[in-house]
């Protein structure tokens, strides 16, 4: 018993230590400075609670108003009344973002489509974690394309007081490679394998219609032997065709460049390389399958 008694005490001066070292870190977030970025300069940032969480979104927005205001701010109905009230409606130096709907009521559809027209560079979303969502599609739709967007995503206090202090730093030196989001339109490094299958699918649909052998579904091994992944880009075994794959009024086909070991390939910002004939490539090779099948 007495073992046990010394360990609450230890583990409850612990904490008291580990909350003081909280407050000493948040006092330099929360202290006023001068941004590098005006709010117009980035994409809005929105903020989102659900109905059980929004007294901890509003000790949120209290807490760090001096670094929420230097952003566009964007979020559904309570959200926005909650920071209008704080700072007021007509102060010049505060530009507010789109105010959406409630979530049930398509808020959350909202700012999924704000992203969709690349005007959203972080999502700090308080959710409920306990709780039934009559908009629960809603809610996943917006995690999923916030996650192809790779955009910033906070799903909890914790992780958005992290950031802040992410975001202060990055206004202060003026550094975008920080928060990246808030300035260029990026993507989940899956997403170019995406492309890559849409376009054999592309390819599949145009030939489908000038040959008689079915096109080779996506997960035939054989489409995998004809048409490869090289340094270069696609392949395909009919070289004898290199040329005119080439030649003038080929299509032509954008895709990311080779996944490579910089870090800005996370990001999904890797420059694009061009690349000639890609769909008649895939075609030729589609119709060698076809005529191997008759």
């Amino acid at each position: 018993v007495g073992g046990n008694r010394l360990t609450q005490e230890s583990t409850d001066e612990d904490k008291m230590k580990l909350v003081a070292e909280v407050d000493t870190a948040m006092e330099d977030v929360v202290a006023p400075f001068e941004s590098k970025f005006a709010p117009s300069d980035m994409r809005q940032l929105a903020l989102v609670a659900h109905n059980h969480m929004k007294p901890a979104m509003k000790e949120f927005i209290e807490t760090y108003s001096e670094l929420l205001k230097k952003f566009r701010i964007t979020g559904t109905q309570t959200t926005m009344r909650m920071c209008k009230s704080l700072w007021g409606e007509d102060d010049p130096n505060i530009e507010y973002g789109l105010t959406c709907t409630s979530g049930p009521l398509g808020g959350d559809a909202q700012i999924a489509a704000l992203m969709c027209m690349e005007d959203l560079g972080a999502l700090i979303f308080f959710v409920d974690p306990l709780s039934a969502h009559p908009h629960q599609a809603d809610i996943d739709s917006l995690i999923r394309l916030a996650n192809c967007g790779n955009v910033i995503v906070c799903p909890n206090p914790t992780s958005a007081m992290s950031m802040m202090h992410t975001l202060k730093y990055a206004l202060e030196k003026g550094s975008r490679g920080m928060i990246p989001s808030f300035f260029q339109t990026l993507e989940s490094p899956a997403v170019a394998e995406y492309k890559r299958q849409q376009e054999l699918a592309l390819a599949a649909a145009v030939n489908s219609g000038s040959s008689a052998a079915r096109p080779p579904l996506m997960g035939d091994p054989s489409m995998h032997m004809e048409v490869q992944d090289t340094e270069d880009g696609f392949s395909s075994d009919d070289d004898d065709d290199e040329d005119e794959d080439h030649g003038e009024g080929g299509d032509e086909v954008y895709e990311l460049a080779s996944i490579g070991s910089r870090p800005s390939t996370l990001y999904g910002i890797t420059p694009k390389k061009k690349r000639k004939g890609l769909i008649k490539k895939i075609s030729k090779s589609i119709k060698k399958l076809g005529s191997s099948v008759h």
